[in-house]
């Protein structure tokens, strides 16, 4: 149980934070950017990007280095995009003072995405390069 709850703190504390930042903070109280760049989507982007990616290696040092697959993408992946897809439906129905786009949740889907396969990639390169090490 201290491990789970080692490994599931920072994901949760991520959680937390892109639920204020996208629910109770009003679009009037953001920063004006600079016009012509879809900023709001590089930061649903950016969010869901490092949510997943935190949940993916902790799930993985959870298990240890070797995580069930299925297990691995359903916390990494599936949960953040139903995640994004939660929060969208919250601004829309309870929040009267944000919005809700599908082009968010398709941003966070997106960086959810994105996140998974860099992960896959990075972990599976350092596995097969610590098989490799000659003495």
């Amino acid at each position: 149980m201290k491990a789970l709850l080692r490994y599931m703190f920072l994901p949760l504390l991520i959680v937390i934070l892109i639920f204020i930042a996208t629910c109770l903070i009003s679009s009037s109280q953001m920063p004006g950017l600079p016009e012509g760049f879809p900023w709001d989507k590089l930061v649903h982007f950016g969010m869901f990007f490092v949510l997943s990616a935190v949940s993916l290696f902790d799930y993985y040092r959870l298990c240890k280095g070797n995580p069930p697959t299925l297990r691995w993408i359903f916390w990494g992946f599936i949960i953040p995009v139903f995640y994004g897809g939660v929060i969208e439906l919250l601004q829309k129905y309870f929040f009267a003072s944000r919005s809700a786009e599908w082009a968010d949740w398709i941003a966070d889907i997106l960086g959810s995405l994105v996140a998974t396969v860099i992960v896959i990639i990075f972990l599976n390169r350092r596995r097969y390069s610590e098989k490799n090490i000659s003495l």
